[in-house]
């Protein structure tokens, strides 16, 4: 799965939807006029009342829907009986789910998102939210009970693909579309019932306003139910089509078809299937693992056809998944990861790195991602997964490390700003904090973002002036807290308007991005490589119009903040040519450097483009 060239896809399939919805629209527009002039006489003011009205009901249905389905995936998760799973729970199973969601949100460079439990017997899972900031995702009691761990974790990554190739905010504008062609046929059934009782007890031959209401009210349910009709057969057929992209992007970045191949076997062979019983389960039928329906509006493939995809030989066979239970050692699951294996910042080489960058998390990334967190102390693992915690923990990184006065004086600020003791857990902390490496740093940054998510409005604002202001205290940003504040704020959603869609071209906005390859060619590398791995990056960007190295003092943190505006409103094509060549100059040697990491790292959130550790290999 390709990030970038999926953005552009639901871009243009959004466009594509917006113009079939006004084409549906404007056609139940006409055929309203048509029925009324045939009753009363056509004129100018009745198309426009016509037109205006049909447009804006639907609309208004529609941007409401579109609204309340937008407002977080909790929301769906809680009503769908889903309880948050406690990130520190002692439940091996409710651990085991944890740890796999936590390892590939990690690996794919997004937040940590909220894990729900729901008590179901059946098989299935599902991803819900308005973008990977605000996702969720929701796994069933029987999911825990009957699949083993790497079946567990290639319905986990299916879920991951849908939060990451923009399948969430596709099926909400869908959804949206229906509704408000289906609240047409609500009107019309209105509308036919005051022509009833206007008219009722009364024979007149003639009537033309009982009439002209009547034949409105029922031109428009009956094409508010033909287009529902048709909209949730398109539904559907998207739906389909984006599940077996999501059963392939599972493979891809597992590395394992036998686990989502073997997760969708026992969902076969299991007399409940992947049924559920909750009542809001038809209304986000096209959200879950598994199908919840069986008719032309099911939103998944049929099973065997999802099976074969994956396993062209498969034989047919299906286990007895009623005789199944998987047990769970909680102690490994605490310890699971790759303790025993060192990584570092040497890809095998530079195309695969980015590449992997840019199409999700490989299984490398997600192997590396276990050994980042088995490196970090458990103290602070513990600390990052609950509200409190992380913000201590976060306020620990940002501590000055080699002036104890400036020291002082942020912790000074959070006695006055923040509950008590919590200055003295963010001293306690920061001799651990100090020790980590920026690959280790932004890794638990990730994992406090969904206990942080569990902060008031009012105590995330606390939070964000209290960072601000850490951050400013010694009146210098280095890269790190640079880079640091984005992606937080990012993950949290605190920079509102920061990174609207946008359509330019790197060619129209190149000195911009000159300045991000400045930056890391300057400040990443030895000096007698300098220029080298900046000419390997602008020439991938710019090869005809390549211009010279910019000196230091152009691209420092205060020249990347200005750039940034600019950078934002590239189209996502072009986001991935110029994070490429980013990507270029930084592995001109062969390595990323720590401060190369953080540049990109704060770069990738501020354009919202999910950038995981890819850049790492096996020594």
């Amino acid at each position: 799965m390709d990030f970038f060239a999926e953005q552009d896809q639901a871009r243009k399939r959004s466009k594509w939807l917006v113009l079939l919805f006004c084409l549906a629209v404007i056609g139940i527009a006409l055929s309203a006029f048509f029925v009324l002039s045939y009753l009363a006489e056509p004129s100018w003011n009745l198309f426009l009342i016509t037109g205006a009205g049909t447009l804006g009901v639907v609309t208004l249905a529609s941007l409401g829907r579109i609204a309340s389905l937008s407002s977080g995936g909790s929301v769906v998760a809680e009503s769908l009986g889903g309880k948050l799973i406690c990130p520190n729970t002692n439940d091996p199973q409710e651990r085991r789910i944890h740890n796999i969601v936590e390892e590939m949100a990690i690996a794919s460079g997004t937040p940590v998102p909220p894990v729900y439990l729901m008590e179901e017997k059946g098989i299935n899972a599902f991803a819900a939210g308005y973008s990977p900031n605000d996702a969720v995702v929701g796994i069933t009691r029987g999911c825990a009970e009957k699949l083993n761990r790497e079946q567990l974790q290639g319905v986990v990554a299916h879920e991951f693909s849908h939060i990451l190739n923009g399948d969430m905010r596709l099926n909400i504008k869908l959804t949206g579309l229906i509704f408000g062609i289906v609240c047409l046929s609500r009107i019309g059934e209105i509308l036919m019932r005051i022509a009833a009782f206007s008219g009722g007890g009364r024979r007149r031959k003639k009537d033309d306003g009982t009439m002209a209401i009547l034949a409105l009210g029922l031109i428009l349910f009956i094409l508010g139910l033909i287009g529902g009709f048709f909209g949730s057969l398109i539904r559907a057929a998207v739906s389909r089509q984006r599940e077996f992209l999501a059963d392939a992007s599972a493979v891809q970045f597992t590395r394992n078809p036998e686990g989502i191949s073997g997760a969708l076997k026992r969902i076969g062979g299991y007399s409940v299937g992947s049924k559920l019983e909750t009542a809001g389960a038809s209304d986000f039928s096209h959200m879950f693992f598994g199908s919840a329906l069986s008719s032309i509006f099911a939103t998944h493939p049929p099973l065997e056809k999802r099976i074969k995809k994956i396993e062209p030989n498969w034989d047919s066979s299906l286990p007895n998944t009623d005789e199944i239970s998987e047990n769970v050692d909680l102690a490994s699951e605490q310890t699971a990861g790759f303790a025993g294996e060192t990584y570092q910042s040497i890809p095998p080489d530079a195309e695969s790195s980015f590449q992997q960058a840019f199409e999700g998390p490989s299984s490398e990334n997600i192997q590396y991602a276990q050994s980042l967190l088995a490196k970090i102390p458990s103290q602070l693992l513990e600390l990052s997964r609950e509200p409190f915690g992380g913000r201590c923990v976060i306020f620990a990184l940002i501590l000055d490390t080699s002036n104890s006065t400036v020291r002082e004086q942020q912790l000074a600020l959070i006695q006055t700003r923040l509950e008590k003791e919590t200055d003295k857990l963010t001293q306690k902390i920061h001799s651990h904090t100090s020790t980590l490496s920026s690959f280790e740093k932004f890794a638990l940054i990730e994992e406090c973002a969904s206990a942080l998510h569990e902060l008031s409005p009012r105590q995330l604002q606390d939070f964000s002036e209290v960072l601000d202001g850490l951050i400013a205290m010694d009146q210098e940003i280095d890269l790190f807290e640079w880079s640091m504040e984005k992606v937080i704020f990012h993950n949290l959603n605190l920079r509102k308007n920061q990174n609207p869609h946008g359509s330019s071209k790197v060619l129209q906005n190149l000195n911009e991005c000159v300045c991000f390859l400045g930056a890391l060619a300057h400040y990443g590398g030895k000096i007698d490589q300098v220029k080298h791995s900046y000419e390997k990056g602008i020439k991938s960007l710019a090869p005809l119009n390549p211009i010279s190295l910019p000196p230091i003092s152009d691209c420092n943190i205060a020249a990347l903040e200005k750039a940034l505006p600019r950078i934002q409103k590239l189209s996502a094509s072009e986001k991935r040519n110029f994070l490429t060549a980013c990507m270029t100059t930084a592995e001109h040697d062969g390595k990323i450097t720590e401060i190369e990491y953080q540049i990109l790292r704060g770069l990738a959130a501020a354009i919202s483009c999910p950038l995981g550790p890819a850049i790492t290999g096996k020594v």
